[in-house]
């Protein structure tokens, strides 16, 4: 059972015709097991490819009450400045759970509004709407008895 732990593979040479067919077409060879084992680098959280001063959003100011560039840059330090406040993550890994902030009534229903002449004005549209479907019922009916079919139509 030792001499299993102790196996290990060893790469032949490569015959000389296919490094030179290699050289020729320019081909590269892979990433090994080794170099899939490195951990790549991870970018810092700064270098974000957004925050590039040529790749941001043109910024137009149309209004007085529009936002500015440098308006929109304060706003961004501050959110980063808000994240960097937050409690770090604990080094054991383990999960922290926090009790959710209770939202105002206010907050709550800000955007909800209700009108009643709305309901109101569907609900005569809905009445309309089957008194004109009774009355062209009652069209269709008396219309059907005029309706006749003659042979000398047909043969025309």
């Amino acid at each position: 059972m030792s001499k299993r732990n102790q196996v290990s593979y060893v790469r032949p040479a490569e015959p000389a015709f296919l490094a030179r067919f290699k050289e020729r077409v320019g081909y590269r060879e892979g990433p090994t097991i080794e170099t899939k084992r490195i951990q790549p680098q991870l970018p810092d959280e700064d270098a974000d490819h957004s925050d590039k001063e040529d790749e941001q959003p043109q910024v137009v100011v149309l209004k007085k009450g529009d936002l500015s560039a440098e308006e929109v840059m304060k706003i961004k330090a501050e959110i980063k400045a808000a994240k960097a406040d937050e409690e770090p993550a604990s080094a054991d890994g383990r999960i922290m759970y926090r009790k959710p902030v209770k939202r105002s009534s206010d907050e709550k229903y800000s955007g909800l509004t209700a009108s009643s002449k709305k309901k109101k004005t569907n609900e005569e549209d809905e009445i309309n709407k089957q008194d004109s479907v009774k009355k062209n019922s009652q069209k269709q009916i008396r219309n059907s008895s005029l309706l006749s079919f003659d042979n000398e139509d047909e043969n025309d």
